[in-house]
């Protein structure tokens, strides 16, 4: 395991502020929930040059799923020019945001439970049912909605998970991966990935993704012989990325930073 699974961390943080502006649907001939955010019609991103129309963005979300925070982060991205979806891999069943952060020690809590069973014990956030919701928004991507030919995938948390399972731009699956503070992610799932990689991690208190195992990361991806970046962010907890504090002055500028670390990797290798 390169990163420990979910714990009471996960859940963690500050709900933020804004109005989302993206559009809630459903991915064609499945029951599976999304939201798309779409780049200005003008085709003026803020601060960026214009993002070439067949690339665009799958977000896979932390536990929270379609909550408001990875909603509005969404749409950031699509105001850097990508046309950006975010995936409901928990089929309606999101876990819950608990505020404030706190120093929490990894322990089993709830996350398992809900990973494994779901909230009312009938509908699991397992590989078996992830994998195939992942499978669904890469095709309707490269379906004729869209024409997509290229992909880059947005983790974050749990997220990071499937980037790394489904980053293999060889067989028509993700092209560029980003994830942040990584969940679940086990060292066969990092061997076997192909593509560029970009990691944003919380430098001294993701009790998730280790000192310990962010280096048993960076030796994979070494060896590997991929391209791959990792930055740390002082002061900020795991999950700073999308539950960061939007009033603190390192939470925010942490988070801005990982947000343009990911557009950044993506211009130039997606």
């Amino acid at each position: 395991m390169t990163s420990k699974p979910p714990a009471a961390c996960c859940s963690t943080g500050y709900e933020h502020s804004g109005t989302t502006t993206g559009t809630l649907i459903q991915i064609p001939d499945t029951t599976i929930s999304a939201y798309l955010a779409t780049p200005p019609s003008s085709g003026a991103a803020t601060g960026t040059s214009p993002k070439p129309k067949d690339h665009a963005i799958l977000f896979i979300p932390d536990i929270l799923g379609m909550h408001k925070n990875n909603l509005l982060l969404a749409d950031r991205f699509a105001s850097a020019g990508y046309l950006t979806l975010v995936v409901d891999i928990y089929n309606g069943d999101p876990f819950p945001l608990h505020k404030p952060f706190a120093d929490l020690e990894p322990t089993d809590d709830h996350t398992r439970d809900w990973a494994a069973k779901g909230s009312d014990g009938k509908n699991p956030h397992t590989i078996a049912e992830i994998d195939p919701i992942v499978r669904s928004a890469i095709a309707y991507l490269r379906s004729e909605h869209h024409g997509i030919t290229r992909i880059g995938a947005v983790g974050y948390c749990v997220g990071v998970k499937y980037v790394v399972r489904f980053l293999d731009a060889g067989k028509g699956k993700i092209d560029v991966g980003f994830g942040a503070h990584p969940s679940y992610v086990t060292e066969q799932e990092l061997w076997d990935m192909r593509g560029p990689l970009s990691i944003a991690a919380a430098g001294e208190r993701d009790l998730i993704f280790t000192n310990e195992l962010r280096h048993q990361t960076e030796e994979i991806l070494r060896k590997k012989g991929e391209v791959w970046s990792i930055a740390l962010y002082s002061g900020v907890a795991h999950g700073f990325a999308v539950r960061g504090n939007p009033e603190g002055k390192e939470d925010r500028w942490a988070m801005d930073e990982a947000f343009v670390q990911a557009v950044r990797f993506f211009g130039t290798w997606l």
